[in-house]
């Protein structure tokens, strides 16, 4: 084993050390004949010894036996001296690998589109004194720290102000120009420009975690499906206000395979409601949540227009016109668990019966009467909150609801009415009657 302390001599780098190690790995150990006259024979025989004793060439066995052993013993503590070097050799380039990765996430940080923006800019968005962006503005190590964690970045709110943008919307709104390409030598644009480099770099963060976006001021879809193809495939959640200008909705759900919430706000007078029924209706099966509360009222044909997208759905939100819709809504829902329904109608209507397995929370807002004949065709075994608000002073359907308890045979656990439902102590006492822990409130 001299060979190991000489293959280690004069070596400059870990490369040259690995392959000195790898050349002795490849040899074998010698291994000296220990064959002796004396253990040629088997079990020695004290009566009949084959070979007389002779002590001078035993002691000379002996001696020899010695000095191998103390050699192997040699050797042994010398490739212990060895490994406990390699380990050490191992530690300084664990911890080499680690500072080049350090560097490495620095420079690449240096490179992205926020580094680029002029110093001076004031207007870029998100505002950089809220978090996660103002981690970034405290010291080199925090920005390095906050860069480095996708779960910060998973959750944006776009609202970029694209004047002048929106009018492309009614010539050619599937235009699949980039936001790149807009018109630098306008301040607005410009303005815009950085809003978008900074969204982008925001996005790029996330490193393909879902994503949760709250989008404002859409009337011009093109600039935002531009900005957001990239991480189409992220979008978990997502939230759209058409407050101001309707631009194209559907071009925003297109290609969004692990969509599992959308809410849309303000589709309101104006808005393409079947072209955009029709896009929701081709959501991908993730889909769990749908809110259109603030949309206009959907009829029973607008609702079937949605499927086959209801058949996923755990949770709606919805406006809809006349009580039909609601039923033919929960028909297509087998596996809704919550309902928040604001209902336009003002005349009794008779329907069919029909139950729901599945509904938990059923919230019902209602500007006149016309619950009556829902109430009489419902039922719902699986009720255990349900909540009633009106805007207007009107009859409410004692009876109707109580019947509609009693027929499902609910665990129902809360009763809450709002706004100008009127429950008198009378009704409040016989709603508890029925249903002995029941928890009532009233006028939230």
């Amino acid at each position: 084993m001299q060979t190991v302390n000489s293959n280690f001599d004069n070596l400059s780098s870990a490369s040259d050390i690995i392959d000195a190690l790898q050349n002795i790995l490849r040899s074998q150990v010698f291994m000296p004949d220990l064959d002796t006259p004396y253990s040629r024979s088997s079990v020695p025989n004290i009566d009949h010894p084959t070979i007389g004793p002779n002590s001078e060439s035993i002691s000379a066995i002996l001696t020899e036996r010695q000095q191998q052993l103390d050699a192997v013993l040699r050797d042994i503590s010398g490739l212990e001296t060895v490994i406990d070097g390699i380990k050490i050799l191992h530690q300084q380039l664990v911890d080499r690998k680690e500072k080049i990765i350090q560097s490495m996430t620095f420079h690449k940080g240096l490179g992205s589109a926020l580094w680029r923006l002029p110093t001076e800019t004031n207007t870029c968005h998100p505002p950089s004194n809220l978090a996660p962006v103002l981690l970034t503005r405290i010291c080199r190590p925090w920005r390095d720290v906050a860069v480095d964690m996708p779960s910060l970045w998973c959750r944006l709110h776009v609202d970029i102000n694209i004047n002048g943008v929106g009018q492309e919307d009614d010539l050619d709104d599937s235009d699949d120009s980039d936001w790149e390409e807009l018109d630098e030598e306008s301040d607005v644009e410009v303005n815009n420009m950085r809003a978008a480099f900074c969204y982008d770099s925001w996005l790029k963060r996330s490193r393909g975690r879902p994503l949760s976006l709250v989008l404002e001021r859409c009337h011009s879809t093109r600039f935002l499906r531009s900005l957001l193809r990239p991480y189409s495939s992220q979008i978990s959640f997502l939230s759209i206000n058409f407050s101001r200008r309707v631009g194209r909705l559907e071009l925003l759900l297109q290609d969004v395979p692990a969509l599992r919430e959308l809410v849309v706000i303000g589709m309101g007078r104006g808005s393409d409601i079947p072209t955009v029924a029709q896009s929701i209706s081709r959501l991908p099966s993730t889909m769990r949540v749908l809110d259109v509360m603030t949309s206009s009222p959907f009829d029973i044909q607008l609702v079937s227009s949605l499927n086959p997208v209801l058949a996923h759905l755990t949770q709606v939100n919805i406006t809809l016109l006349f009580p039909d819709a609601s039923l033919h809504l929960l028909r297509l829902c087998p596996n809704l668990s919550s309902l928040t329904v604001r209902i336009v109608f003002h005349e009794q209507w008779t329907l069919e019966p029909f139950t729901h397995t599945n509904i938990q929370f059923l919230c019902m807002a209602y500007c006149d009467s016309g619950l009556a004949g829902l109430f009489d065709a419902l039922s719902l075994p699986k009720l255990r909150v349900f909540e009633a608000h009106c805007t207007y002073n009107s009859a409410w359907p004692h009876e109707q609801l109580m019947n509609l308890f009693a027929r499902s045979k609910c665990p129902l656990e809360r009763l809450i009415f709002g706004g100008q439902v009127t429950v008198t102590n009378v009704l409040r006492a016989e709603y508890v009657a029925l249903i002995p822990l029941l928890d009532v409130v009233v006028n939230v």
